[in-house]
């Protein structure tokens, strides 16, 4: 892979802290790469949650920067119209569960809109018409943010950028630039992905895809096998065989 100017520059994700910056797009996905990793806490059998992950910028950014708040569980929420909003299990759920730190951050762009006023704050999103389940949510708001100690269940606060003040709506001119997506289409991963599913689960070969050095590279390639997209697809094919009884891959 060709080296770029980039690849030495320092990694500025997560550094919405004392800074004033615009919300220019929002996505639903599978949590994937580092924030994945951190959010399952080295639990080789669990699987990466959605979150909702939002571009920033600020005039003190060289380049957007990307945010992700945890929105809960695969088995409770489902990702739809291309990543632009989720669903619950249960269709008349509207709302983040309190102590996500999607949740969190709802709560804090409500408190600061209404300066501490809940009730105004919520009057102000009714009016923009959107569900905190959409981005248009969040897209096209002026927040100043500070990262605060936030609680986890382990009892240990961890940091968490959060809105404190809103400075106002912006024009949201077009959504920033991406990478080029990768192919899905990859016969060395799939080998890596049907080489060491033997005596695993469904989402134990996820876990192990998302920790997979080669997998990880290939983030659209990664999110296809995280979805399930890729495992049914290589099930189809025949490459991957899953035992009914055990629910494991033979």
């Amino acid at each position: 892979m060709t080296k770029t100017r980039e690849d030495f520059k320092p990694d500025v994700g997560g550094f919405l802290d004392g800074v004033s910056g615009d919300i220019v797009d929002a996505e639903f996905a599978i949590a994937s790469g580092q924030y994945a990793d951190k959010v399952m806490l080295g639990d080789a059998g669990a699987t990466p949650p959605v979150v909702l992950t939002l571009t920033v910028e600020s005039p003190g950014f060289e380049k957007p920067i990307n945010q992700s708040f945890s929105v809960g569980a695969q088995d409770q929420w489902e990702i739809a119209a291309d990543g632009k909003s989720v669903t619950n299990k249960n269709p008349d759920k509207r709302s983040f569960r309190r102590g996500s730190r999607a949740m969190d951050l709802v709560e804090a762009m409500i408190t600061a809109v209404g300066d501490g006023d809940v009730a105004k704050g919520q009057d102000f999103f009714i009016k923009r018409d959107h569900y905190m389940t959409e981005a248009g949510f969040y897209i096209g708001t002026s927040w100043d943010w500070v990262r605060k100690n936030m609680p986890t269940v382990s009892g240990t606060p961890t940091p968490v950028p959060l809105p404190v003040k809103m400075l106002g709506e912006t024009i949201v001119k077009g959504k920033p630039a991406t990478k080029k997506a990768e192919a899905v289409e990859d016969d060395a991963l799939d080998k890596i992905l049907t080489d060491n599913a033997s005596g695993k689960k469904e989402n134990e070969l996820k876990s192990f895809a998302v920790r997979n050095v080669e997998i990880k590279k290939n983030e659209v390639y990664m999110r296809a096998v995280v979805s399930g997209k890729k495992l049914k697809e290589l099930e189809d094919s025949g490459s991957l065989t899953m035992d009914p009884t055990t629910k494991t891959y033979l």
